[in-house]
């Protein structure tokens, strides 16, 4: 079931409950003004199936795993009636977090890309992840706004997230300002003309226009708009972002100069799509429905991108293997019938797995895992290398075979001889049962820094710069399973010396791209090890689902790459 939920005096949501109509497809279209007036409304965290909004005596019932078009929009600022403007706080609150955490497609989800309400952060943002931005200013100071608009054309612009239009202003407008006026947020004017892109998922549908006046939504009938091509790089490029910022739909403005240079002025979460959808003959609609109707981008796991480049730190010293190492590398090392043997051997040796967690558990280890039997305390120390040789010999007389395919496959991809740490654990296995598998995005984010713990011998040979991480999946829960990476490294995180980052890793990550890449069953991902990343939640799970993956390390030590878990 398509859900649409806005208001009804919302010409967005208007357009798109009328276009979903014209295609016949079934909607439920549920009015929040109606639901306030006279309604009422349960929504349940974590869902128990019975959420509801009503209208009167009509009940709607919420699907949790249906696929929702939101324009959540409120209005209790404009409300005369003390009642009605907190009934309306309260639905909007209790709405925007059950369409948070919900399994289900959401179009936008309320969290995705908030600092699009401070145009400042917005714009910091913007810069952050690559694009053009005008130079702008904010402040209270009249100096300060009078000289920014001196050095150039200046237009002024809304600081929050209320629509305003744009208009050019003069230097001599601060003569007479007061503080108490501010702050007010300039921009430098891009000459030029506009363009609009909408992204829904991996598709774009961009519009360019040209008016003589500097808001062309001042004057849309001056205007002259056309179907546009974005360059392949920028379309590349906003289609990722968009992911990152956590979104599936969003309407991306920019300016484009007569040299073709593009400026990045906003990436709406929340855009008024209706013109220029009916410009464009309903094709970003088509696109949402095709969006809500194929269940993309379920729960909070974003849209696949992948990210092959090349890290730039390493591409000098070919002789590491890691210069032609992408950010991140797959390949298919077992067919299903391994995995299936596999599979059973582990549940053969179920009385030796590792119980991670307190009872009832659902998480184990078949091997011993660096980053929970060191715990980075030397009188435990001895927990680690206990186990590592008692499971060592475990692991080597059942599985000698697959360790055997694991390090043809990484000198294969790092081009580099391989090897297994003598004296560490093996890699050993992930279990994951069904209680314990992730539907939210609550896994650690973390650097694989479990190498810190552990006593090497000949340290000065071995290049900490240089590790990697991997994964061989040997059952996955039907909805699969993958990894989510942000492009920050651990060096970065470490000699970062933004004030606005206080080496905060969760506030650094905003600032990232973020991409998830699918696992496979039988396909070995490799990733550099200092990369932030994450285990990938999934929508939800069946009755059950396991998730079984191989897990391992390696660091680089004097010709070659040695690995242990």
């Amino acid at each position: 079931m398509i859900y649409a939920i806005g208001i009804d005096s919302d010409r967005t949501f208007r357009h798109f409950v009328r276009q979903t109509a014209r295609r016949s497809v079934e909607l439920q279209a549920i009015n929040l003004r109606e639901v306030i007036v006279s309604g009422d409304w349960r929504l349940a965290l974590p869902d128990d199936g019975m959420s509801w909004l009503s209208v009167g005596d009509k009940k709607y019932p919420l699907d949790p795993h249906g696929a929702y078009y939101c324009r959540i929009i409120d209005l209790s600022s404009v409300q005369s009636d003390m009642v009605a403007a907190m009934r309306w706080r309260s639905l909007l609150a209790a709405l925007c977090v059950w369409l948070e955490h919900i399994p289900g497609v959401v179009i936008n989800r309320p969290g995705g890309r908030t600092d699009n309400s401070s145009k400042p952060l917005h714009e910091y943002s913007l810069q952050s992840w690559g694009f053009n931005v005008p130079p702008s200013i904010t402040s209270s100071d009249p100096e300060l706004l009078a000289t920014f608009a001196s050095v150039g054309q200046t237009i002024v612009k809304p600081a929050s997230g209320i629509r305003a239009d744009s208009r050019l202003v003069e230097a001599e407008e601060f003569l007479d300002f007061h503080p108490s006026q501010g702050p007010v947020h300039l921009q430098r004017y891009v000459a030029g003309a506009d363009v609009r892109a909408h992204v829904v998922g991996d598709q774009v549908h961009a519009e360019i226009i040209n008016c003589p006046q500097i808001d062309y939504r001042r004057s849309y009938q001056q205007a002259k708009y056309s179907p546009w091509q974005l360059p392949e790089s920028l379309t590349t490029q906003i289609i990722q972002a968009t992911a990152a910022f956590g979104l599936q739909f969003a309407g991306w403005d920019f300016k484009v100069t007569e040299d073709n240079q593009y400026w990045c002025l906003e990436a709406n979460p929340m855009p008024g799509y209706d013109g220029y959808d009916i410009r464009a003959e309903g094709k970003i609609t088509d696109s949402l429905l095709a969006l809500l109707q194929a269940g993309k981008g379920q729960g909070t796991v974003h849209r696949s991108v992948t990210v092959m480049q090349i890290r730039e730190e390493n591409s000098q010293d070919d002789s590491t293997g890691l210069g032609k190492l992408p950010e991140i590398i797959q390949d298919e090392i077992l067919t299903e019938q391994q995995c299936d043997k596999i599979y059973s051997t582990i549940q053969s040796l179920r009385e030796n797995w590792i119980a991670r967690g307190q009872e009832p558990v659902s998480f184990f280890t078949l091997g011993t895992a660096s980053y929970l039997d060191f715990l980075n305390f030397p009188e435990l120390s001895g927990d680690y290398y206990t186990r590592a040789k008692q499971f060592n010999s475990l692991l080597k007389s059942h599985f000698a075979w697959l360790y055997e395919l694991v390090k043809n496959s990484l000198e294969k991809q790092l081009q580099a001889p391989v090897s297994y740490h003598s004296t560490f654990a093996l890699p050993g296995f992930h279990i994951w049962e069904t209680p314990a598998i992730f539907t939210k995005p609550t896994a650690s984010v973390h650097f694989d820094l479990q190498y810190q713990n552990l006593h090497w011998q000949d340290q000065e040979q071995i290049d900490f710069q240089q590790t990697i991480s991997f994964t061989l999946p040997i059952k996955l829960p039907h909805l699969g399973g993958g990894l989510n990476v942000w492009d920050l490294t651990y060096d970065e995180y470490t000699n970062s010396r933004d004030p606005n980052y206080l080496g905060d890793v969760e506030v650094m990550k905003r600032f990232r791209n973020k991409s998830f890449h699918a696992y496979t069953v039988g396909n070995i991902v490799v990733h550099y090890g200092h990369s932030l990343h994450q285990i990938a939640a999934i929508a939800q799970v069946h009755p059950g689902d396991e998730r079984i993956t191989l897990q391992g390390h390696g660091v680089y030590h004097n010709g070659q790459w040695l690995l242990y878990w």
